[in-house]
């Protein structure tokens, strides 16, 4: 739709400096530019603040009580349903949320769940951008640590049984045959009117903003980004923490720091450290001593769980302190007595593990203290290998000593130098450290998928459980990896950290500065957006940047680097940003179906317009120019791919342009010639010569036929 000019668009500025173009093209980069000022593509924007139009935000009414680490919570209305009370949930630009999760949540009905109503992006009034959002329904009644420091001294026993535990229970046990974890079970987040329900869990990565003591120990000791969907096992390990909360009140918790409880669990045990020896109502002592496992596998489900609520009393009985060694083992002014301790020891001071593995004192401990034969042999051979590589390669060193600490400690998370993930937790780490702009670490763990170092760890499951079954969400990260693998020793243009980033999050956002204002997810909403954006961009707005380059090869799953072969004789035309870009949107548009762009193909020919200075021959540049202004008014890309990517025209040109310059440089040396005074002497004296010659020959000629016509 051509309308009035657009006050103030960055295309006037364009129009007013055309210096930058050759002058045979001026007239047209002024039509080009007043067709832009005029363009005006029919708006299809949702809604402002509302949600399949149903869902509307109420942004004047903010509700910081729900707020989280990455969200702002406001009122918010169902238009279908005026009297069912919502709030809504902002997610900030770059951050992951639980997409899967969200899409199962959404189905199911659950009196202690607190019930989700819909998510998705939606255009904000303030501030003007598209943003994720979900939904839920406003809870009632007050959260547990409210109520508690409310009326501490009037909770029983059985309160605790039936208000407390059993629907927490009944909700993770509903989790866990949907095959996903809630992962944020904590005094905070659990609403109390008649009963307990569990608040959202899908605004940011599982366990993100969840209390450490709220967290088995891997999972405490894994970044909070990097946790990993988990299981439900951690959710009923919650469940026994938020009891201890309700029985010993905040302080129990509050005097302790992460690395606190992480040494005396590891020192005295889950159940000693977690309950701190005090004493509980007797009704709890099979709970505690079932919930508070540090293996998984050993820790209480609901098969345990129900009965115990029905009245089964088990008789538990209360594990020791873990001692494996006969001698501790050394390092740093510090003891560890298992291979548990050792490896969280380790992680204390990266930079000192070699020296420890080189010297055989891990060896020693392991055969000696341990009497691990099996490990020790393990150990003696990385150890070999530490020292075989010594200071030269940092890569494979660092590799080493994660198998190390793996081999100590199988179940913890995977640690490489400041890194501590777990195999599921790589996608939300990688946005994390990307919003952070944490490149030493991004480098790291793209070298951790480049190398396949994950693999080590998978072999340690499979080869400590014989029936392990990989989870779904670990499952589904070895598919992106493996994928991955195959991009990441490519680092030009759509490759690199930021196609990592695409490539194990397909549900962020294209974060190009030109667009990060909107929630950008598929080709057509790109494209949608840049021909809308296209009256209003200037020439210094990168045609194609790293980011929008990478989403489009992401999205396109181009697995090689990109090269215009077409235009390999002429590398200032194949490297040229505009012309790639021409490309990818190009691929992009025909895998949308039936879009056209006319605002956006106008934009791109007056960015490819100045790269045509690279074309020697004025007949073929004025040829280009003429079919580029023509094909523009289409709105297809692919037609202006074919004159400008896929023609021979740059090898006919270099052809041509080679032959002339041949011929260019043997006419200018034989000219230099002429013009060296020895030189002009000596060709004269040779063309006199033979000017001589031939009229001596000629004279010679006629006397002869004078005298033989005279006989």
């Amino acid at each position: 739709m051509i309308q009035g000019t657009a006050p103030g668009s960055g295309i006037e500025a364009f129009a007013a400096d055309t210096g930058g173009v050759a002058e045979e093209f001026k007239n047209e980069v002024l039509k080009l530019n007043d067709f832009l000022r005029r363009y005006h593509p029919s708006a299809t924007d949702a809604k402002h603040d509302v949600l399949q139009d149903r869902y509307r935000i109420e942004l004047s009414t903010p509700l910081p009580e729900f707020d989280g680490k990455t969200t702002k919570a406001y009122a918010a209305t169902d238009l279908a349903e005026p009297s069912r009370l919502l709030f809504a949930l902002i997610c900030q630009p770059g951050t992951v949320q639980r997409h899967r999760a969200i899409g199962i949540l959404k189905t199911i009905t659950h009196q202690c769940i607190l019930p989700l109503a819909s998510a998705g992006s939606v255009q904000l009034s303030r501030p003007e951008e598209e943003r994720f959002v979900i939904f839920y329904e406003r809870p009632q009644g007050k959260k547990l640590s409210e109520l508690l420091a409310e009326h501490q001294h009037q909770i029983t026993p059985h309160f605790v049984c039936d208000r407390i535990i059993a629907p927490i229970a009944s909700a993770i046990n509903q989790l866990a045959e949907l095959d996903i974890s809630h992962g944020s079970i904590n005094p905070d987040n659990i609403y109390f009117s008649d009963m307990a329900v569990l608040g959202p869990c899908v605004s940011e990565p599982c366990g993100y903003s969840q209390p450490f003591y709220c967290e088995p120990l891997e999972r405490m000791q894994a970044m909070p980004s990097a946790k990993g969907e988990g299981s439900t096992a951690q959710d009923y390990y919650a469940l026994a923490a938020v009891v201890l909360y309700v029985l010993h009140g905040a302080k129990h918790f509050t005097e302790m720091n992460p690395e606190l409880l992480a040494r005396l669990i590891l020192r005295e045990g889950v159940y000693n450290a977690m309950t701190r020896q005090k004493e509980v109502p007797e009704i709890f002592y099979d709970f505690f001593r079932g919930m508070l496992c540090q293996n998984a596998d050993d820790r209480w489900s609901h098969r345990y769980l129900k009965p115990w609520l029905e009245g089964k009393r088990y008789n538990v009985l209360s594990p020791p302190p873990p001692l494996e060694a006969i001698r501790p083992f050394e390092f740093e002014n510090a003891q560890a007595s298992t291979r548990r301790e050792l490896a969280h020891l380790f992680c204390t001071d990266w930079d000192k593990i070699a020296e420890s593995v080189r010297s055989g004192k891990l060896t020693q401990w392991v055969a000696v203290s341990l009497r691990n034969k099996d490990l020790a042999e393990k150990v003696a051979r990385i150890s070999r290998s530490v020292v075989d590589l010594g200071f030269k390669n940092e890569v494979q060193l660092t590799e080493q000593i994660m198998h190390i600490i793996l081999l100590l400690d199988p179940n913890g998370p995977i640690r490489i130098k400041n890194l501590s993930l777990f195999m599921d937790g790589i996608d939300s780490l990688c946005a994390e450290l990307y919003a952070n702009k944490a490149h030493q670490e991004l480098q790291m763990l793209a070298k951790f998928i480049e190398f396949n170092m994950g693999n080590y760890w998978m072999e340690l499951q499979r080869k400590g459980s014989p029936n392990y079954t990989i989870p779904t969400a670990v499952n589904t990260i070895l598919i992106k990896l493996e994928r991955l693998r195959t991009t990441m020793r490519y680092s030009g243009l759509g490759f690199g950290l930021e196609r990592m980033l695409y490539e194990l999050n397909p549900e962020m956002p294209c974060l190009s500065p030109l667009l990060r204002q909107w929630h950008v997810l598929t080709l057509p909403q790109l494209l949608t957006r840049l021909d809308r954006l296209a009256p209003n961009l200037s020439k210094e707005d990168e045609p194609l940047d790293r980011h929008m380059a990478a989403f489009l090869a992401s999205r396109l799953s181009i697995q090689h680097e990109i090269r215009l072969h077409d235009l390999a004789s002429s590398p200032t035309l194949a490297t040229n940003r505009a012309i790639i870009a021409l490309h990818l949107l190009s691929m992009a548009q025909q895998k949308s179906g039936d879009m056209r762009l006319p605002g956006l193909t106008h934009w791109l020919v007056l960015r490819i317009l100045p790269a045509l200075d690279a074309v020697h021959s004025r007949s073929l540049k004025q040829k280009i120019k003429a079919m580029l202004m023509e094909q523009a008014k289409s709105g297809y890309m692919q037609l202006l791919s074919d004159i400008v990517v896929t023609s021979n025209y740059a090898s006919a040109d270099q052809t041509g342009f080679h032959q002339a310059w041949s011929l260019y440089l043997m006419n200018e040396s034989r000219i230099a010639g002429y013009r060296k005074g020895n030189r002009i002497d000596q060709e004269s004296a040779r063309f006199g010569f033979i000017i001589g010659k031939a009229l001596a020959y000629g004279a010679l000629l006629l006397s002869l036929f004078t005298v033989f016509r005279g006989v």
